[in-house]
């Protein structure tokens, strides 16, 4: 009818799918409206005064933003300021884009190396290139010529790892590359860091969250749930799906949660907004309006905020994944990937077990995700008008998981035990596995990897019930989903911390902060170190903060001779703290590429302005947070640990030497063996006279 000029007789909405008015290109039409225009003539209803001037306009205008949106989007994307349309949505390619943005950002402008970065990785590639020049030529490290060398290899892999210059995996093996032939040590002791008991309980972990995400076990799950409880309203449906994407987080990895849960709210989320058009036309059709969405007055304009409702309802919940997704990954050390870095850390490796740190992380994921929910409620929930989602929607999105995997399988029963089975013996592992099974001379046999993989095994003996003739998970299956690469950015880390003490950098860096952690109280440097991690992931890659900056913390502290559990707890803690830029974190990354399915998909200013106010006060929160429970759970209050000194090697010694040691009477007490001179002296901090 648009298109042959003739008049209707009654309103039809213009919206996504109907038009209102004749105009000879009705897609022009559809978009000026769609985009909020009310020039006259394309508004009301057989008004045809403005149509052949607006036509006529159109053209030119229409291009003229074309060309403004292609430079703005280029622009942004530039300055990594990603947009939804410029991420791929496709599973398997948003899994690698999740913790690589900028490198499957194809739309913005590649001026640099014949196409192939974007200015902010050639400006990446030359920091790190001079920063290895520089510190290999000026060495202000003069006690170990090595420090400096390894200094400017630290240097750029980080530049490279922040600003994306190669995948991030590929940045990874710049240590085994570069180590030997600076003899700082052997190509045989860095290819050691590669693979770990941390690289096992990676594949032990991921592989039963890959066998979660096959059955579609935790789609069936949220969908009786919110059918139980019938017509959800908009602040019921956001605490759902939160606390499902947080409570998941926890035993899964970020990426798969967003992945699995992103695509189910998305079609509730647009069912609901198909509901509120057809009632806006019912209602329309009623009252016998003549006026379209897009010029309408009154009640028409009533009309139009239920769809403006909705999606603005959408947009909460979308953030509310991502945000719950990362909250809810600080809970478990293999909830957030920075979190194996710390695991990887030999310092600390047996006092940071899977169990221990939930216990010391929980309070503060559950505080973060409180914090966000009610971020969420009050910028998009309060004076809210939208009623909710029916039980006629869950009904129908039921049916169409019912057609695509079939009723409740055994499969899903089995998958679901294994899941659970996996963390209740991570859990019990410290206090009912490891204490029996040890060698002669009570030193452990068993670690996480060992009961992470053991559940991760069984997947593949137990039959399947839904596919006969194979296993509960199969082999294509982890191929497709596992990101193996990962496993290379964790090497990559251990063996920069591996080149840390053969080059002698640790004790450098050391020197460095040892005049100033005595003069900080526990609260203060835990803010401290908190307000810096955390502005640094809002802008880099936590990764890559997390990865380069973990083992600085460890050789510090190691010098110094404090509790290397003070400062590496709140820079873990803290690398997870990324709500403010789209970019910031995984979750983020897949949410707002899946938001492309939206009606109106989310934008950099929607991440932050809601990220900002939550930022600050997940600051606060964490800083308080993980001083008392490092107390509490780690003792971190205490001097330089035995178990510390002994795990640093050579270089720590504990010595029954009474004293006073940071306020505290002891007996014994670490004290660090110089080793630069030809003359061993000790050097204990906090020693008593005599």
């Amino acid at each position: 009818a648009a298109n042959t000029g003739e008049m209707l007789p009654g309103p039809v909405l213009l919206g996504r799918r109907s038009l209102s008015a004749p105009v000879a290109d009705n897609g022009k039409l559809d978009k000026a409206i769609g985009n909020g225009s009310h020039e006259p003539g394309l508004v009301r209803a057989g008004t045809q005064e403005g149509l052949p001037r607006a036509e006529s306009a159109l053209p030119s205008a229409g291009s003229a933003l074309s060309r403004a949106g292609t430079a703005l989007q280029r622009a942004g994307t530039n300055l990594q300021l990603q947009r939804a349309s410029t991420l791929p949505t496709e599973d398997r390619e948003l899994r690698h884009a999740a913790t690589m943005p900028m490198t499957f950002d194809m739309e913005a402008e590649r001026l640099c190396c014949c196409g192939l970065w974007k200015v902010q990785q050639m400006l990446g590639f030359i920091l790190g290139v001079v920063s290895l020049i520089a510190f290999c030529l000026a060495r202000p490290v003069k006690t170990y010529p090595q420090a400096n060398d390894m200094f400017g290899i630290t240097a750029l892999c980080a530049c490279f790892w922040i600003f994306e210059v190669i995948p991030v995996y590929m940045t990874a093996l710049f240590p085994l590359v570069l180590l030997p032939f600076f003899r700082i040590t052997s190509s045989e002791i860095v290819a050691q860091a590669y693979w770990s008991w941390v690289s096992l309980l990676v594949v032990g972990i991921f592989v039963v969250d890959i066998a979660l995400e096959e059955v579609h076990l935790a789609r069936r799950v949220a969908l009786k749930l919110l059918l139980k409880v019938g017509v959800v309203s908009p602040a019921a449906l956001l605490a759902c799906f939160m606390s499902m994407c947080w409570l998941l987080a926890m035993l899964c990895n970020s990426i798969a949660v967003t992945l699995i849960l992103s695509p189910f709210a998305i079609g509730l989320l647009n069912a609901a907004e198909e509901q509120a058009r057809d009632a806006e036309a019912a209602e329309a059709v009623e009252s016998g309006e003549t006026y379209c969405e897009g010029g309408a007055r009154g009640q028409g304009q009533t009309r139009q905020r239920k769809v403006a409702d909705v999606q603005k309802f959408s947009e909460g919940v979308m953030l509310g994944i991502a945000f719950s997704a990362t909250c809810g990954g600080i809970a478990t050390l293999t909830g957030a990937i920075p979190h194996y870095f710390l695991a990887g850390e030999p310092i600390v490796s047996a006092q940071v077990t899977w169990s221990w740190w939930f216990v010391f992380a929980l309070p503060t994921s559950f505080v973060s995700v409180v914090l966000a929910f009610g971020v969420l409620y009050v910028h998009y929930i309060h004076n809210l008008k939208f009623q909710g989602i029916s039980h006629e929607s869950l009904e129908s999105d039921y049916d169409d998981l019912l057609k695509e995997v079939g009723p409740f399988s055994r499969d899903e029963l089995l998958v679901g035990l294994i899941q659970i089975a996996q963390v209740v013996l991570l859990i019990i592992r410290p206090f009912a596995i490891s204490p029996y099974i040890q060698t002669q001379y009570n030193s452990n046999l068993v670690n996480d990897s060992t009961l992470a993989c053991a559940p991760a095994l069984l997947l593949f003996f137990i039959p399947s019930q839904v596919r006969p003739g194979q296993a509960l998970l199969t082999w294509p299956a982890v191929h497709e989903k596992f990101d193996f690469g990962l496993l290379l950015l964790i090497g990559g880390s251990l063996a920069i911390n591996s080149g840390f003490t053969q080059s002698g950098l640790d004790i450098a860096m050391g020197d460095c902060f040892r005049e100033l952690i005595p003069h900080l109280s526990s609260f203060a440097l835990n803010f401290t170190i908190i307000v810096c991690v955390t502005l640094s992931v809002q802008i880099f890659s936590g990764i890559g903060i997390a990865a380069a900056l973990l083992p600085v913390m460890s050789s510090a502290a190691l010098q110094a001779v404090v509790n290397p559990l003070v400062l590496l707890l709140p820079t873990a803690v803290a690398s997870s703290f990324a709500f403010l830029l789209p970019t910031a974190t995984p979750s983020n990354v897949v949410v707002l590429a899946k938001s492309q399915e939206l009606a109106r998909s989310l934008r950099f200013r929607d991440f932050f302005f809601n990220g900002l106010p939550l930022t600050a006060m997940v600051i606060l929160a964490g800083a308080l947070l993980t001083d008392a429970m490092g107390r509490l759970v780690f003792d971190t209050h205490s001097p330089f640990p035995q178990w510390a000194c002994h795990s640093a090697g050579a270089s720590c010694v504990f010595v029954e030497a009474p004293g006073i040691v940071q306020g505290q009477q002891v007996e014994a007490q670490a004290c660090i063996v110089d080793l630069s001179t030809s003359d061993v002296s000790i050097a204990a901090f906090g020693m008593a006279p005599g």
